[in-house]
């Protein structure tokens, strides 16, 4: 087990030079002496940088009661992420499925989500993906699991695995009014699933993802910039529609 000292020193080596953190997270490895969810938000934004605007994913696939609330729908990416959501967070964006948590000095700059679908022209997602300042980090996660933006990707190209579905849920916003917009998820089509592990390894070999590793316990992180990363993976789909599935011509 690593002490708070160590996890602080190990998230100061990290180094991220952009200005927007989004984080993936899994803090199974990352538990210590009287711990608590609020003693690691602190030791995260300590070690990364107290001026850094930071995002979560805040995700909802769950949708058992048919409705999706700004204020009440837990987030299901994570007990870290739904400690933000609650605790930390000064705006969240809108989408039944694929909202995001925020706060930070430049929260401002980031836009609300103006998109029927998750990741469509106008999203919050898209910007992340065309901002040059936003860092992915997935802590405790490879690319699965840890990397939600590239699927902006595949909506961008309008992959046939995947189909608009129009999600019939009842959407109620900050000021607990009824949204009465339509919203859209990009679905897998059966039998055709998402892997992610060639273009990881391509990632890796270009030097665009950077895998760290806490020695202690040989604790996983990767990061990467949101835009190279995105234009590496939109160029990869124009030669292979299937490249972020299971019929990869290169796995």
């Amino acid at each position: 087990m690593q002490s708070k000292k160590q996890i602080i020193n190990n998230f100061k080596k990290i180094k991220i030079k952009e200005s927007f953190i989004i984080i993936h997270s899994d803090i199974t490895g990352l538990i210590f002496k009287n711990f608590s969810l609020e003693k690691l938000w602190n030791i995260i934004r300590e070690g990364l940088g107290k001026n850094k605007t930071y995002i979560f994913p805040t995700f909802t696939f769950s949708n058992k009661h048919k409705t999706w609330s700004y204020k009440k729908s837990k987030s299901e990416s994570g007990a870290l992420s739904e400690y933000f959501r609650k605790n930390i967070a000064t705006r969240r964006t809108v989408h039944p499925i694929h909202s995001v948590a925020i706060y930070g000095k430049n929260q401002s700059k980031v836009p609300s989500h103006n998109s029927k679908s998750s990741f469509g022209k106008r999203s919050t997602w898209e910007w992340l993906c065309k901002s040059k300042d936003v860092c992915n980090l997935a802590i405790g996660l490879n690319l699965h699991g840890g990397g939600t933006f590239c699927h902006y990707s595949e909506e961008k190209h309008k992959i046939n695995y995947r189909k608009f579905k129009i999600l019939k849920l009842k959407i109620i916003g900050k000021n607990n009014k009824l949204i009465k917009k339509k919203f859209t998820y990009f679905s897998r089509k059966a039998k055709i699933k998402n892997d992610w592990s060639v273009c990881e390894r391509d990632l890796i070999n270009e030097k665009l993802i950077k895998r760290i590793k806490f020695k202690e316990n040989d604790y996983p992180i990767i990061k990467m910039n949101t835009y190279k990363v995105t234009n590496f993976i939109l160029k990869k789909i124009e030669r292979d529609k299937y490249y972020l599935t299971n019929k990869n011509l290169s796995s």
